[in-house]
């Protein structure tokens, strides 16, 4: 049986450390494909800051491309929800990439959702995706090679997930079943490997070259790591780029589910990588908190279901309003806050973000919106205030 390749490249220099890796893999003939490029680039930040992937990596994927006969490339991406998408593109760098490269760019969300039926699916049955989607012939999974407090690492398979459509990207994250079906497993990693049976790359370009450790996908702290992956099998690219992070491969619980159903291989004795001393550049991530944590002792956060939508607005919201929030704290002295589709306990006076608590929103202070930004959740609770109906 032949082996997956995983070809691994390192240096300064990200445009020619992707160059270096993508010349070293025989790609197949690209001539009238039409190419889609899946960025991570749903989130505001800035280029090298660990969070998005960096632009001349997409830069430098292009021109490689277009070299081997490709014609038709655009790069899309869906953004988590409340970001704006041409703030994104433009902090991120694809829109300058873009233009530059004269390559379209693309909010998959602004065009009409498909539905398309997961083969098997036990969890998930059906998910929706960008209408699009139907139009290419090849799709590139271009991740940034981050640690994620929900699923320990996100890399080519799980930045796949921003192709699912509007606020079907946080339906993973609602998922709930017993244990007969999911077997121990989180709901989120059972969905992740269902979603991919569907929404699997043809090939993966993985940007190590500044990578995020910690509290990832957003909250963590930039990780150099100089290297880039490239591979036709995005499950072993994703093995791989694990074992670089110091992570074993079949101890991602997504990964394995996906091998286990048959979406490549993680095992690394039957993957092919070169340089075979690939592993000399290992350089372990602070691996994410096995319990959501945040830097304000006095605030207490009561967390069940949520997404990491919901979470990087919440300490969107305590970073900039934190030292206004007197009014709000409890018999304790603390602020107390709840989150998730499935809170059900949290003392009277909680405030409640997100439209996925209002089933208990008499407990307290409830904040609409899915998730609501961080500056409206500051307006709800002042106008509250104004009105004299703090708990």
């Amino acid at each position: 049986m032949v082996k997956p390749l995983v070809i691994v490249s390192k240096g300064a220099d990200p445009y020619s450390t992707t160059k270096m890796a993508l010349k070293r893999f025989p790609l197949p003939d690209l001539k009238n494909k039409r190419i889609l490029i899946k960025p991570n680039a749903a989130r505001l930040a800035s280029p090298g800051d660990g969070i998005t992937t960096h632009p001349t990596v997409v830069s430098a994927t292009i021109d490689y491309l277009r070299e081997k006969g490709a014609k038709d490339i655009v790069i899309g991406e869906g953004c988590i929800f409340g970001v704006d998408a041409r703030e994104a593109f433009r902090m991120t760098g694809m829109k300058e990439i873009s233009e530059k490269k004269d390559v379209k760019l693309i909010d998959l969300d602004r065009l009409g959702p498909a539905e398309w039926t997961i083969p098997h699916g036990k969890l998930l049955k059906k998910v929706k995706v960008s209408s699009i989607l139907k139009d290419f012939d090849w799709v590139v999974s271009i991740p940034v090679m981050k640690t994620h407090m929900h699923t320990r690492v996100t890399l080519s398979i799980k930045n796949m997930k921003g192709l699912l459509w509007r606020r079907e990207k946080a339906k993973l994250h609602h998922l709930r079943s017993n244990e007969r079906i999911t077997r121990g497993y989180k709901e989120l990693d059972f969905g992740i490997a269902e979603m991919a049976t569907v929404l699997m790359p043809d090939f993966a370009v993985i940007d190590g070259t500044v990578g995020m450790e910690g509290m990832g996908p957003a909250y963590g702290k930039p990780k150099e790591m100089g290297i880039v992956l490239v591979s036709d099998s995005p499950l072993s690219a994703d093995a791989v780029a694990s074992r670089l992070m110091g992570f074993a491969p079949e101890e991602i619980p997504y990964l394995r589910l996906s091998a286990e159903r048959g979406l490549g291989e993680i095992q690394l004795q039957n993957i092919s990588v070169e340089p075979q001393d690939y592993l000399k550049w290992e350089d372990p991530f602070e691996p994410p908190p096995t319990k959501f944590s945040i830097p304000f002792p006095d605030v207490v956060v009561y967390d069940k279901g949520s997404c990491s939508a919901c979470l990087s607005t919440l300490l969107l919201f305590l970073q900039k309003y934190h030292q206004q929030l007197d009014d709000y704290r409890l018999i304790d002295k603390k602020v107390h806050i709840g989150i998730g589709k499935y809170l059900d306990f949290c003392p009277d006076g909680t405030v409640l973000v997100g439209n996925c608590t209002s089933k208990i929103k008499k407990k307290g202070i409830f904040i609409k919106g899915c998730p609501p930004i961080s500056s409206e959740i500051m307006r709800t609770l002042d106008s509250r205030k104004q009105r004299g109906s703090i708990i």
